[in-house]
């Protein structure tokens, strides 16, 4: 697929550091821990883990460490978190965050599918919308599943992006976008796969909900869901006319002026415990 003029959010997440624009990588995460869709899917994620009463957890993927400022908080004072990125740069800011909570993160640089830790150490293990940027997402559990500790608590939650949707009313139009979204994705269906990854590793009493994301402002979709990229990118791949791009966003404009538009998907939440 031709390149496009920058980097799209969607692919950079692979190597953020080799993605010519890290810092919209950061600008990213903290634009959906604003918004409030996300944002509760995150609070019950780390509700879940600090149920499980720790004295240390993992946060793979931690990104620019907004997840381990509110991990610290909401686990007891004795608990160590430690954040794993596979990304100097957003480790560089994650490390000025965490520093309001001196002596309680730890920071290391690596990769999910080989992570630079012996085997159950962790009393949780929690990923947010990473394993959607590997080939092999089951190398990632299986991982996850290594370092917990026996009855230790794993907690995922990712994305199905073949349920992403946007309110055109050409149907094709809102399919073909649908598809080269998903498609922009290492994994783009994980977040339905969770569970049979979950069972594939060993992990037990495995519960799965699912959770709807939507988004009725326009500005704020265009970023999430990257669709000035998106749609540059169809245009030089030959799936979508340069003139029915025009004509799509003179439709979302119409009907965000109108209070009409929406966009969404479909994630899971899934969590399990590792035999004892």
């Amino acid at each position: 697929m031709p390149e496009p003029s920058r980097q799209s959010l969607a692919t950079g997440f692979r190597d953020v550091d080799s993605s010519g624009d890290t810092t919209a990588c950061h600008r990213c995460l903290d634009l959906i821990a604003g918004i409030p869709s996300f944002r509760e899917v995150k609070e019950e994620s780390i509700r879940i883990v600090a149920d499980t009463n720790p004295s240390r957890v993992l946060d793979a993927g931690c990104g620019a460490g907004a997840d381990l400022v509110s991990l610290a908080r909401h686990l007891p004072d004795r608990c160590h978190v430690m954040g794993l990125d596979a990304s100097g740069s957003l480790l560089a800011c994650a490390a000025e965050r965490t520093g309001e909570c001196p002596g309680r993160c730890s920071l290391v640089r690596g990769d999910i599918t080989r992570i630079p830790c012996k085997g159950e150490v962790f009393d949780a293990c929690r990923i947010d919308r990473v394993l959607q940027h590997l080939r092999d997402p089951g190398a990632g559990v299986h991982e996850l599943t290594r370092i917990l500790k026996p009855g230790g608590m794993l907690v995922a939650f990712d994305n199905d992006w073949d349920t992403f949707s946007i309110s055109l009313d050409d149907h094709d139009h809102a399919t073909r976008i649908s598809r080269s979204w998903r498609d922009s994705f290492a994994s783009g269906r994980v977040g339905r796969d969770l569970h049979r990854l979950f069972e594939a590793c060993g992990i037990t009493a495995i519960r799965a909900e699912p959770q709807t994301i939507e988004l009725t402002d326009l500005s704020i979709a265009k970023q999430v869901f990257d669709l000035p990229d998106l749609m540059e990118r169809m245009v030089r791949a030959g799936t979508l006319g340069s003139g029915e791009a025009a004509v799509i966003w003179e439709e979302l404009i119409r009907k965000a002026r109108k209070g009409m538009f929406s966009a969404g998907y479909t994630g899971y939440l899934v969590r399990g415990t590792k035999p004892g």
